[in-house]
């Protein structure tokens, strides 16, 4: 091979064979024909080049062109799609809910075809019904609502008012007919120390009247009809078995539902997670039921019992309707919920209503509160009892206490109650971080109050023991033991026994000068060894115990101490509708406090009634405990 043969493959080969060849001596002549020879390969590959980039332009003109199509078609069928379906809704609707109807159905034929008669198909047929008669009852409200404004609107004539006054009265005079003769054939007749509950019926409404702003302008209808609902209420629960039973099944459903709570606090804290109770046990359960009562509002559930519940009470104690609905949002929620929905409202409030608004919040507790009793070892049947009866009481109360008087605004409406959250998640979400300043609440106060009480059973038991107040001839002194003789007055005459009057009043003293918490502690702790102490006596007719002078029992078969000693189930029953309140002197600044946020320029008027109402919530606990005590055998 020569070398211009040499030459012209380096050319082929590339340009660093070509950079080569430079290094080379060229004549003129060759470097002239290889040069041409270069400009044609160079062409010969840019039309290649070219061939190959039209090639592919093609080619991916042709896919986009496919790609393209593919998407307008979809584009196309999804529009399609959604006109049908917008323009046929109401019969997609109706098509969906046949197919829910049937399948429903279905799996109940075959769940009662499987078993019937237990006590999980009677639950299930239960929660069937009131699901049937909740959607039949909204139906026909949405249906009949116009012509039954219209109805009640032409109503609104003197005749009618008078027709409708001399209808309640007559009711109202049947009731309390039946009051005394409940009173008089039940208590007298078969209990007869039931009378002194009705003692506390009598003083402490009586109390208040004494110590009202306006005794004589105080308005009757609802201070009588607010003891009598609450007298119904309670008639309902401790004395007719279907409502024992009701309050009993709904208790029993609620502590199941709680114990879920477990498998959270298990995740996060670990397998020892009840070493810790309180934090890890109690408090966990706060937040999720706050969540379930957000999800209950989202769905529409709550503000149906809100709704029923303000219709009678308004019927009852013919009060405001604001007022009213505070009372009734109280049964479900606690006083801190309740602030968004009276807020736009509290600028326009008298103050005598501003009192009904705090002392429905010191009189009852917040839903999360009341699981937290319930794991402390209260009765869960009369905790969830107490919230229906205490709140007529605090209206009534609060009535008579601070009555109103301005001219109330007879057509002022109930304010519509509704959800802000937009899906089950975020209701869920919202309602367990508004469980955070709740548990924050509890927690800070119960270390702070913990903390200074022990400094103050100290300081007291350092006086004591000064001029001879110790063990073991005596009680050590503490703050437990002076309230246990203060307050004895106040719950012999709810009822309590007499022998559990001293434990009964310490817890009282506990609730009112420190926080319900501590008193419900203390509760579940007298009700444990009241357990304890029945197993020992059932175990054995020879079986003695007695009590040492610093209040404790000792069961002498086995040598246990139970300390601060025992109270009977009646006593418990008492003390549970007693303490079942937000009424303490913390929750005193905590609600002044919290209103001020939202209502800065109503600060003093909620300073001036904030005492009388905390006074008035107090007072409602204890009449709710004396109603209890009255009817509990």
């Amino acid at each position: 091979m020569d070398e211009k043969e040499i030459r012209l493959t380096a050319f082929k080969d590339g340009e660093s064979a070509a950079k080569e060849t430079h290094s080379i001596p060229l004549e003129d002549d060759e470097e002239k024909s290889l040069s041409k020879e270069h400009g044609l390969l160079a062409e010969k590959g840019e039309e290649n080049q070219t061939l190959k980039q039209d090639e592919t332009e093609a080619i991916s003109q042709e896919s986009g062109g496919d790609t393209t199509k593919a998407m307008s078609a979809l584009i196309a069928c999804r529009q399609t799609c959604k006109n049908t379906f917008l323009k046929n809704r109401p019969l997609v609707k109706k098509v969906f809910k046949i197919i829910c109807f049937i399948g429903v159905c279905v799996y109940l034929g075959f769940a009662f075809h499987h078993s019937f008669g237990d006590e999980q198909s009677l639950t299930l047929l239960g929660v069937v019904c009131f699901a049937v008669g909740y959607c039949i009852i909204s139906r026909c409200i949405r249906k009949y609502e116009d012509k039954l404004k219209h109805t009640l609107g032409d109503a609104e004539n003197s005749k009618c008012v008078r027709i409708s006054k001399l209808v309640y009265w007559w009711t109202l005079g049947l009731l309390l007919v039946a009051l005394v003769a409940y009173v008089l054939v039940d208590s007298v007749l078969k209990r007869p120390q039931n009378l002194l509950s009705l003692v506390g019926v009598v003083v402490f409404p009586g109390l208040l009247l004494l110590l009202s702003t306006r005794p004589q302008q105080v308005r009757w209808r609802p201070v009588i009809g607010g003891i009598l609902l609450q007298f119904v209420f309670g008639v309902l629960v401790l004395k007719t078995q279907s409502g024992l039973r009701c309050f009993q099944w709904l208790a029993d459903r609620v502590t199941e539902y709680l114990d879920h709570t477990n498998h959270g606090a298990k995740f996060v804290f670990g397998q020892s997670f009840t070493d810790h109770y309180f934090a890890f046990k109690v408090l966990p359960c706060i937040i999720v039921f706050s969540a379930t009562i957000s999800i209950l509002y989202y769905l529409g559930a709550m503000q149906v019992a809100i709704s029923a519940v303000t219709a009678v009470m308004r019927l009852t104690l013919d009060s405001g309707p604001m007022e009213t609905l505070h009372a009734a949002f109280n049964i479900f929620v606690g006083w801190a919920e309740t602030v968004p929905v009276v807020k736009p409202l509290l600028d326009d409030m008298t103050l005598s209503e501003l009192h009904a608004v705090m002392t429905n919040g010191f009189a009852t507790v917040s839903g999360g509160t009341l699981a937290a009793y319930i794991l402390y070892g209260a009765p869960a049947n009369h905790l969830i009892s107490a919230s229906f009866m205490s709140a007529p009481a605090a209206l009534a109360m609060s009535k008579l206490f601070y009555p109103e008087n301005c001219r109330r605004k007879r057509r002022q409406t109930v304010p519509e109650i509704k959800s802000s959250e937009r899906g089950v998640i975020e209701a869920a979400s919202a309602g367990a971080i508004s469980a955070i300043p709740v548990i924050a609440y509890i927690v800070v106060h119960l270390i702070a109050f913990l903390s200074i009480l022990d400094f103050v059973n100290s300081t007291l038991a350092w006086l004591g023991a000064r001029v001879g107040l110790a063990p073991p001839n005596y009680p050590v002194l503490s703050f437990q033991y002076v309230c246990s003789y203060l307050m004895w007055p106040l719950a012999l005459i709810m009822g309590v026994d007499l022998a559990d009057c001293r434990p009964v009043a310490r817890m009282l003293g506990i609730k009112v000068f420190v926080n319900e918490f501590l008193a419900f502690e203390d509760l579940g702790i007298m009700r444990a060894n009241n357990r304890i102490l029945q197993n020992y006596t059932m175990s054995s007719s020879n079986a003695t115990w007695h009590w040492t002078p610093t209040d404790d029992i000792i069961l002498d078969a086995t040598g246990q101490v139970l300390p601060g000693g025992a109270i009977s189930e009646r006593s418990t029953t008492i003390a549970t509708y007693a303490l079942c309140g937000f009424s303490d002197l913390v929750a005193l600044g905590i609600m002044v406090g919290a209103f001020s946020a939202v209502a800065p320029s109503r600060r003093r008027d909620f300073l001036q009634v904030a005492p009388r109402a905390l006074v008035a919530g107090i007072t409602a606990c204890f009449l709710t405990a004396a109603m209890a005590g009255l009817m509990v055998d």
